[in-house]
Order: structure tokens, then C-alpha cells, then sequence
């Protein structure tokens, strides 16, 4: 590869990066109550400025909207994000002070916000290292560009770069990590070091989702896939580090939410039993309803992960016939097939029993599990060598990228803000059962391309070098002659936010994505599969 082209691609893939990131959630001074978002955002900001679990500042006057037990109130959300982001929202705080301080100003979207707003792709690109890093110990052979289109062939990209302040990056992140320990554990000698880390992993990702139960089926499921003999749970480190985990996530609870639990429904202050919430909405035939259901995550237009989680949709496919063609020729029960499939479906029923997508982009309660999906596919393809699937898997995972670009570009890609039905039969707001369609028009919609440009950072980028050599006035007359709705209040808004906020930011933004790209540049020129 000669070096012009090196500096071509290295140039496309910063442009392609600030082209995904969003500035919605960005171009703002704060994320206020209440969302999902916010609840994770209060998190961070109580950790990384007040050093501890109380609240009561952050959510003075909104004691009522969120967690409020006997006056402890919380965040609904779960502090594991909080915990992950609030080093970057201390280093955004940081450079608040000093900015103010040396030059007296701060403007729109400060550093605080923007450098949070970083974490989640931080994470997202450290679990794509992980799992890199995972198949190379189990001496898979992986192509550079093939496994990453995989990688972010799930609609994970979304929560990084528009909807950064969510769970999914971080949920990601934490179960590659179990994998990357668990891997590390039983591939290599004297790995006691690895031992201790698995339950420390295995917490951080409960802390980020209490429901995430798969995390303790990881260090099994890896035991078997790589056939190792060593036990985890006779290890004197592992032991020790499952007392101290345990015991820090019970502490952290009462920290939060003043018990001491286990309990997830506790931060949302359900009283509705297990048992109930699985029943809700069922006919009599349970088993036919939730077969029912399941089959449509699978085949919907709206995000049917067929479509737009190929991979994870394919690793269970694939787990069901190799373990019925085994039970059929054998008569015996292949576990490795056995330990996927139970720890999918703990994922795949939560989805069914709420028949949701959770109201945004894809079915994000799935995207967690992604990382297992994606190493076990990688295992299997190995073993079995089908080239064809694999290419098709390529073609849906490059679909699922373009998904997430063009996601709300137009009315019939976008969700619903009145209520209809979803594809499960839920009358309900935010949803589209007809995405599949929707998307395939959209690519043929200029509008939908001028959207992507304006709302993305590198348009502006371009957008803020114009006014700077055009001025506001010149700029406005130029874009009005391309025909652009430049009189549309949004439009002029977002101008107007431009106008506020400083080169330092697109700078520092610039600068990130180039440390990215360099590191994975120098992770992939390692690997000798180049292509």
C-alpha cells in the first residue's frame, strides 16, 4: 500500500467518523430531566464533581420524577454507565476551568458535555480492540475490514454517536471484557491475574445493566468453546475477587439507592412480580406466543435483527441446527451450543415480554450481547468454512451501517410520535413497523443526504468554515441559491448555535477521531489478513 493511499484512507475514515457523529445531543449546554439520558448523565456528574452517591443537588425540584425512597432519591438508571463516563466528564470539567480562566469565555455545547459525550465511542472502539484482540489468541484468522463492518453491523453505533448518554456502548464494552478475561484465562499459563478480573468485569457490566444475567454464562461458555480443563471456580484469586465484587455491588446499591438489593425492578420501583411481568399481555397458549414473538424480532421491518443484527441473528440459527442435527445423528447435547442459546434467549425474552424496541433505534436491549455473538459466529466460521453465508453477512452488516446513517432521514424512516401499532400488535409511540421500506426509499431521497450532511459534525465543520470567511449574511445568501430552506426555523437555530460555539471544539473532536483512527490503523497493520 503505497503512502498516498495510506493518506487517503486515513483522511475518508475521519470523515466517515465525524459524518456519524451527531451533534443532537451535542449542540446543547446540558441534558436535562427527564430521559434515560439524564439519568445517566447525573450519575457522572455526581461522581466525577461531588465524589459520591448523593443525588439531592443534581435533582433538587425533580424529587418526584425519578427514584425517591423515604427522601434517598436516585436516578432510575443504573450507575455502571456513570461510573465508566465520569472520568471524561472530570477531564470535559477540567478544561472548562482552564478555558474560562485563561481566556474568559465558554459558549454553547462547553467541554464538559463534548468530552462526555466521547466516552461512549471511547468504549464502543475499546470493545472493537477487545474482541480484535480476543480472536487472535484463539488464533482466528480475521480480515481488517470484514470484522470491522461486522463489528458495528448492529446499530451500537447509534448509542455512540448520536444518543451517547444510553447503556449500549458501555454494555458492550463490559461483555467484551468478561470475554477478553476469560479467554486470557484459559488460553494461557499463569493467568490468575486474568482470574481476579473476571468478577471484577462481570460487575462493572451488571452495574451498567442489572439485568445482563448472560455475564456469568460467559466464563463457561469460553471454558467450552476453547476446550481447557482448567477450573475458574477452584482459583484461589477468582475466588477472592467474587467476595470483593460482590460485596462492592451490594455496597454500591445502598450508596445509590439506600438497600441493599439485587433487585433490578428496585431503581424503577416496579411492584409488579417476575411472574406477572412475564405474563403480561399473553393468551392462553404461553408457548405459541412467545415462539410467536420471537419469530418476529427475527423477520420484522422494524429492525428485524435478521437485517439489522446479522451476525447475532445468524449465531443462533446456526446453534439451533448444529445442536438438533447433533441430537438427531449423535443422540448426544453439544453444551457449547447449549450455553449460547441460554444466555441469547435471557436477552431475546426480555425483548419479547416487553414486545418493544424500547422506543429508538433497533432492538438495543440485544446489543450487549453483541460481542459473544460475534466471537462465537467467528468460531463457527472457522470450523465450518462457509464462505458464501459469510459474504451475505458482509452485504447485512454494511446494510445495518447505512441503517443507522439514515435513520429518521425521512417521514417513512423515522418513528412514530403518535401512538400506533408496532409490529408485536402494541399500540404505542415510538416506533415504525414499516423501517425496512422506509429505508430503501430514503436512499433514493436527496433530503435525506442533505440531513446526513447538515446534522452531522463534518457538515459542521464545513458549514462553520463558511460563515467564518463568508460571514452570516453571505453564507445564508449562497445556501438560498442552492434552493436550501435556509428560512426554516431549525435551520436558522442551528446557525445560530454555530455562530457560538468555538473552533477549539471542532478541534479537539478532530483530534479524537484521529487518535482513534491511528490506533486502529496500527491494531490492523499488525495483522497480517490486511484486507
Amino acid at each position: 500500500m503505497n503512502i498516498k493511499y495510506k493518506k487517503l484512507l486515513f483522511f475518508t475514515s475521519v470523515i466517515i467518523l465525524l459524518t456519524f457523529l451527531k451533534i443532537d445531543f451535542r449542540f446543547v449546554d446540558s441534558i436535562y430531566c427527564c430521559s434515560d439520558d439524564f439519568d445517566y448523565f447525573i450519575h457522572a456528574e455526581s461522581i466525577s464533581e461531588d465524589l459520591d452517591f448523593d443525588y439531592s443537588n443534581q435533582l433538587k425540584g425533580l424529587e418526584d420524577k425519578r427514584y425517591n425512597n423515604d427522601s434517598k432519591v436516585a436516578p432510575i438508571g443504573y450507575v455502571g454507565t456513570g461510573i465508566l463516563s465520569a472520568p471524561f466528564m472530570f477531564i470535559g470539567n477540567s478544561m472548562d476551568f482552564l478555558r474560562e480562566n485563561l481566556f474568559r469565555s465558554n459558549g454553547l455545547m462547553n467541554y464538559k458535555l463534548l468530552v462526555y459525550s466521547f466516552s461512549s465511542i471511547f468504549y464502543l472502539f475499546a470493545s472493537f480492540v477487545l474482541l480484535f484482540k480476543i480472536l487472535k489468541i484463539l488464533n482466528i484468522d480475521i480480515k481488517n475490514l470484514e470484522f470491522l463492518i461486522l463489528f458495528l453491523g448492529s446499530g451500537v453505533i447509534y448509542y455512540a454517536f448520536e444518543r451517547y448518554s444510553m447503556t449500549h456502548s458501555y454494555e458492550t464494552f463490559s461483555t467484551s471484557l468478561v470475554i477478553y478475561f476469560s479467554t486470557i484465562f484459559y488460553k494461557r499459563k499463569n493467568s490468575n491475574l486474568s482470574a481476579f478480573f473476571i468478577p471484577v468485569a462481570t460487575v462493572i457490566g451488571l452495574l451498567v445493566k442489572w439485568t445482563n444475567y448472560y455475564l456469568l454464562v460467559i466464563p463457561f461458555f469460553m471454558k467450552l468453546l476453547i476446550g481447557s480443563r482448567k477450573k475458574l471456580i477452584l482459583n484461589k484469586q477468582f475466588l477472592i475477587s467474587t467476595v470483593a465484587s460482590t460485596l462492592s455491588f451490594l455496597a454500591l446499591s445502598y450508596q445509590v439507592y439506600g438497600l441493599v438489593t439485587i433487585d433490578p425492578r428496585i431503581s424503577y420501583q416496579v411492584q409488579s412480580t417476575v411472574v406477572e411481568i412475564v405474563n403480561t399481555n399473553l393468551s392462553e397458549n404461553h408457548l405459541f406466543t412467545y415462539f410467536d414473538r420471537i419469530f418476529i424480532m427475527f423477520t420484522t421491518q422494524e429492525f428485524g435483527i435478521i437485517y439489522f443484527m446479522p451476525v447475532m441473528a445468524a449465531s443462533i440459527i446456526i446453534s439451533f441446527f448444529l445442536l438438533f442435527k447433533n441430537i438427531i445423528k449423535t443422540k448426544k447435547i453439544d453444551f457449547i451450543q447449549i450455553t449460547f442459546l441460554i444466555a441469547s434467549f435471557q436477552v431475546i425474552l426480555i425483548v419479547a415480554i416487553w414486545r418493544s424496541t424500547a422506543s429508538s433505534y433497533g432492538f438495543r436491549y440485544l446489543m450487549g450481547f453483541y460481542p459473544l455473538a460475534i466471537i462465537y459466529y467467528y468460531y463457527l466460521k472457522e470450523k465450518y468454512n462457509f464462505i458464501n453465508f459469510h459474504k451475505l453477512l458482509l452485504f447485512l452488516s454494511f446494510f445495518s451501517i447505512l441503517s443507522v446513517l439514515f435513520f429518521e432521514t425521512t417521514v417513512d424512516s423515522q418513528l412514530s410520535v403518535e401512538r400506533i401499532y408496532n409490529s408485536f400488535g402494541k399500540f404505542t409511540r415510538y416506533t415504525q413497523p414499516q423501517y425496512l421500506s422506509g429505508l430503501w426509499s430514503s436512499f433514493f431521497v436527496f433530503d435525506s443526504y442533505l440531513k446526513i450532511f447538515t446534522t452531522s459534525f463534518f457538515g459542521s465543520i464545513i458549514f462553520k468554515i463558511l460563515l467564518l470567511f463568508l460571514g452570516k449574511l453571505q453564507f445564508l445568501n449562497l445556501l438560498s441559491s442552492f434552493g436550501l430552506p435556509t428560512d426554516n426555523n431549525d435551520f436558522i437555530i442551528y446557525i445560530n448555535n454555530l455562530e457560538k460555539i468555538g473552533f477549539d471544539k471542532f478541534f479537539v473532536t478532530i483530534f479524537f477521531f484521529i487518535a482513534i483512527v491511528l490506533y486502529i490503523n496500527k491494531l490492523f497493520i499488525n495483522n497480517k489478513n490486511q484486507i
